[in-house]
């Protein structure tokens, strides 16, 4: 467009002659026309500035500049734009979204069960249909407590349903705790239930997960029966040795269980859990089988011990622990008999163990064996008394024996009054 117009200001300029004027208007002309092919000239070798030329055309604007928001080109927003272009296409979508979450839901073992705020049911998975027997379709809309829960827990739990709701605390809120359920059927069973909150459309809702644990249990009472009947049958091995012992030495008859009721009476008193008082009657009860190597004529001997015999005496710990090694009892049951001659300032035997060194069960043994030892009938010396018997173990507390102990044997006998 440009070069068109140069072209046809120089056709002007070759055809201003002729035209009868006058020397001075026409190199006034001439110069005119000079001036535009200038201009024209410039301005092609001149790139434009639009925001320039704008800018200097429109005064700035008083109001304050409008900020739009862009939403930057990815796929997913793409995609949402589309879908709000496309109301059906946004209806599909939310159906596809509903589906996949009741295809995850449906593949959960566990039950999973959401109620409103009336403890109306409003969701029901595949896996509550076959654990308590009711379809989708007969359980929604019905009662939580109507649908689970046995009539006579009824009011305990809607109690704590109500309680969760206003305060949002209770017992079993996000923890697993066990009760009794109800089936289709009727039938009771057992259940691990943990409850949560959520809130849907500005509504409370609660979250129940439940597990079946029917199968659990009736292991566990099979468990149980089995650990009771060999327990019982290793109380009848242990008695066996017990008499076994007695009848090689008369005189020990009955000191075993003697020793036994003592150190359990200690042993609870000082709070001992279950299973370290079990551990403490067995051992007591066959704490000297290793006397069973020691010929009878030294047991039973009426008079002083020769230095060899003392140290056959002395040796019993050691024997008894090898017997009892092979015997694979499900606690440390050797051990402590190896170690109930032990004083806590290493003056003992067979390994002049101190302190801590020595386990709290064999502490308590070494306590109760030396009251009932020194205030029974020997064969070389006559009964001691237990008023004699108290005063050793309250001279040398903290020095032969665990202060603890001894402290708490003491109190046995002078205010709780025990008695063998």
């Amino acid at each position: 467009m440009k070069a068109t117009a140069k072209k046809s200001y120089r056709n002007k300029i070759k055809n201003i002659k002729g035209k009868g004027k006058s020397k001075e208007e026409l190199l006034k002309e001439i110069e005119e026309l000079q001036q535009r092919i200038d201009d024209l000239e410039k301005l092609s070798n001149k790139p434009q500035n639009i925001k320039e030329e704008t800018e200097q055309q429109y005064p700035e604007l008083l109001e304050e500049p409008v900020t739009t928001c862009t939403l930057k080109k990815t796929v997913v927003n793409e995609q949402i734009l589309r879908e709000i272009n496309n109301p059906q296409k946004a209806t599909k979508r939310l159906f596809e979204i509903k589906g996949n979450y009741e295809k995850i839901c449906s593949i959960i073992p566990n039950a999973l069960i959401i109620a409103d705020e009336k403890g109306k049911i409003i969701f029901w998975n595949k896996a509550a249909e076959k654990i308590f027997g009711y379809t989708s379709e007969e359980a929604l809309n019905n009662d939580l407590f109507d649908i689970l829960i046995p009539s006579e827990y009824h009011q305990f739990f809607k109690e704590g349903f109500n309680r969760f709701k206003d305060t949002g605390e209770g017992p079993i809120i996000g923890k697993p705790s066990e009760f009794i359920a109800k089936k289709k059927n009727g039938n009771n069973f057992p259940i691990e239930i943990t409850l949560s909150a959520i809130e849907v459309d500005k509504k409370w809702h609660s979250v129940a997960i439940i597990r079946d644990i029917s199968e659990r249990k009736r292991i566990e009472k099979s468990l149980i029966r089995t650990h009771q009947k060999l327990e019982g049958m290793l109380n009848n091995a242990v008695n066996t040795l017990v008499k076994i012992i007695e009848l090689r030495d008369s005189y020990t008859s009955g000191h075993q269980k003697r020793v036994s009721e003592l150190a359990v009476a200690i042993a609870r008193k000082m709070e001992l859990n279950e299973k370290e008082v079990k551990l403490i009657k067995i051992a007591a009860l066959v704490h000297d089988i290793g006397k069973a190597g020691i010929p009878s004529e030294i047991l039973n001997k009426p008079s002083k011990l020769t230095e060899l015999e003392f140290n056959l005496i002395q040796a019993h710990p050691q024997a008894g622990y090898n017997i009892l090694k092979e015997v694979n009892f499900p606690w440390p049951v050797e051990e402590i008999i190896l170690q109930h001659h032990e004083r806590i300032d290493g003056s003992g035997y067979p390994r002049r163990l101190k302190d801590d060194e020595i386990m709290v069960e064999a502490r308590i043994i070494a306590v109760a064996d030396v009251v009932d030892a020194m205030s029974s009938h020997r064969p070389y010396r006559p009964a001691l008394g237990i008023k004699k018997a108290l005063e050793e173990i309250s001279q040398n507390r903290d020095i032969l024996y665990d202060p603890k102990v001894a402290d708490t044997c003491l109190k046995l006998f002078r205010k709780k009054k025990f008695k063998f």
